[in-house]
């Protein structure tokens, strides 16, 4: 199965993983080894101030909410948009001059990032993780819905990326499907 990296994985409604159910998850690494990535649109219940007041001992600027990155337990990450802050995302895209998406885990990023207002940003608390051609298996049984990541997606308002994204997923599906009127396709005759 080809890679996913640097795309979106939506989950369908065959997928059972309570983890996952309405979920969208950008997908940062994908080869022979697995899959790791994170969920976009689970918020949690704890903001920026609250993440790094205590073991950074920073009152950061930005009011964020963290998100729930997966179901596996990890560091405070940020994806941004701020080029060369981190490693890039897509393992190709290694010079600021195509990575569009960046992702750091540092203090010292964090601290920066949470006190820049003028930088697109997710702050995410744990990630999703795949082993060896599992996530491979799921896309093959159709658990995920596959689609382009693009930077407003990434950091627009969650909350209807879900499903705005399976519409989109469906006439994309349906216009490979149908035929144009353009191409002489008359829905009258069926």
């Amino acid at each position: 199965m080809s890679s996913v990296e640097g795309c979106l994985l939506i989950a369908s409604p065959y997928l059972s993983d309570g983890h996952f159910f309405r979920t969208v998850v950008y997908v940062i690494r994908h080869d022979s080894e697995g899959a790791f990535g994170v969920v976009l649109n689970r918020p949690g219940p704890m903001s920026l101030e609250e993440a790094l007041a205590e073991p950074l001992g920073h009152q950061p600027q930005r009011s964020d909410q963290l998100y729930i990155g997966g179901p596996v337990e990890g560091p405070l990450i940020a994806l941004h948009d701020l080029a060369g802050l981190g490693d890039p995302c897509v393992a190709e895209a290694a010079s600021p001059e195509t990575a569009l998406i960046w992702m750091t885990t540092d203090e010292d990023h964090l601290r920066m990032l949470a006190d820049r207002n003028d930088v697109r940003a997710r702050f995410v608390t744990g990630y999703s993780g795949w082993g060896a051609g599992q996530l491979d298996a799921e896309l093959r049984v159709g658990g995920w819905l596959v689609a382009k990541a693009d930077v407003d997606t990434l950091f627009s308002d969650p909350s209807p990326v879900w499903e705005s994204l399976v519409r989109q997923q469906g006439r994309s599906v349906l216009a490979d499907l149908v035929p144009s009127v353009d191409e002489g396709f008359d829905p009258q005759v069926n």
